[in-house]
């Protein structure tokens, strides 16, 4: 008998399992479900998602078996409660409708879903699992370290009842906005791009764009921000563990601030840094965008340590002045760069580097890690030889 727990060390989430259904009576009672929709949709999800070529599959669509004996169900009065399909070989396209409006037909009782850790489970997370509508009680929604591609609905953001657990980690889905070459998420087309003004390169590889934002969208940022924290308990200090930031995750306030820096990264921010390290606008992908405050007051956060980011990609745009200190020092180059007001720096995350301390007042910066997927070999050789020539 275990404890199922979250795949990433999480808390606690469910009752005792004997391995793959809750220890209890159902396990051999005969179930109305087994003459329902939510069997047909059982069966449509092992059909969608490859189900012959499961690792795991016991007893499934067996006709002398009935759908609370099927592998990786487990079932609360006579409805399926949760679905656990991790690690089992599933493939397919999530967003296919077909698959989708099977879910739906679980909706109304499903309170977990795990399906990470499958390599071939493709396409974008559909919306509706977000919809509570739907999925009144879903709870628990495991899709991490699969194959899926695409900007996370902001309905995930904006749900009335958070989930106890969202896991997209692993694949390549942002709640920011990404270039699409299909046209999907890129409904603006680049008439709508600015210049971000003019450029320079204090180091290789290491650039500064002197007109990212005006003045006036600086201050909209902070004191959409500043609402945010007002509204939500203050300011995050948790969200880095290794190197902590006073911060707002920008993907989680929804509304204003989150559309209006998906603008910016679509206008500027992301054209701009494409063109600066030469690689595709498309292969991009915002992993982490947050807006931080450093302060010269007591107990507040004045600089951050020397470290290097997770990202290929990282930048960081000053948000106010009236401060003294701060910028970003480059440790292997003993170079400090300080951007003003609504001027940005760009460079490799891998790059060793710090936040420089403030001294007196208080400074706003806005900062983005960006992952880079190269979709053609010539994009490999670039963030390759990009790298190397960052450590170097």
């Amino acid at each position: 008998m275990e404890e199922r727990q979250s795949g990433k060390g999480g808390n606690i989430i469910d009752k005792a399992f004997d391995g793959t259904h809750e220890v209890s009576s159902t396990k051999k009672r005969k179930l109305s479900v087994s003459r329902s929709p939510q069997r047909d949709a059982l069966k449509t999800i092992y059909a969608s998602l490859g189900g012959p070529e499961w690792t795991r599959q016991d007893n499934w669509l067996f006709n002398d078996h009935e759908c609370c004996e099927w592998q990786g169900i487990n079932f609360k009065g006579d409805n399926v409660k949760m679905l656990e399909l991790s690690q089992n070989n599933l493939r397919g396209r999530l967003d296919d409708p077909i698959l989708v409006d099977a879910f739906a037909k679980l909706g109304p009782t499903l309170q977990q879903l795990w399906i990470s850790e499958n390599a071939a489970i493709t396409g974008n997370l559909p919306a509706i699992f977000a919809n509570e509508s739907v999925f009144p009680h879903l709870s628990i929604l495991d899709v991490g370290s699969n194959q899926l591609r695409g900007s996370l609905h902001p309905a995930f953001a904006k749900r009335a009842t958070p989930f106890a657990l969202l896991d997209i980690s692993g694949n390549q889905l942002t709640s920011y906005y990404r270039y699409n070459s299909t046209g999907i998420n890129n409904d603006h087309g680049d008439d709508s791009v600015v210049d971000g003004g003019p450029t320079s390169s204090p180091l290789p590889h290491i650039h500064v764009a002197s007109s990212l934002l005006t003045k006036p969208q600086c201050t909209d940022l902070i004191d959409l921000a500043i609402r945010h924290t007002e509204a939500n308990g203050g300011w995050t200090m948790d969200r880095h563990k290794a190197y902590q930031t006073t911060d707002v995750d920008i993907a989680i306030c929804g509304d204003k601030l989150l559309d209006t820096c998906n603008d910016h990264l679509r206008t500027t921010i992301l054209p701009l840094m494409a063109r600066l390290f030469e690689l595709s606008l498309v292969d991009l992908a915002i992993e982490d965008l947050f807006l931080a405050k450093y302060s010269a007051e007591k107990d507040q956060q004045r600089m951050l340590s020397k470290h290097t980011d997770d990202s290929e990609l990282s930048f960081v745009i000053t948000l106010n002045d009236g401060f003294k200190g701060g910028g970003t020092r480059f440790i292997d180059d003993d170079t400090t760069v300080a951007p003003n007001c609504g001027a940005g720096v760009f460079f490799c995350g891998h790059r060793l580097h710090s936040g420089v301390e403030v001294v007196e007042g208080e400074r706003y910066i806005l900062a983005g890690f960006v992952r880079v997927y190269p979709s053609t070999p010539e994009g490999v050789v670039k963030l390759d030889c990009l790298l190397k020539q960052s450590k170097g």
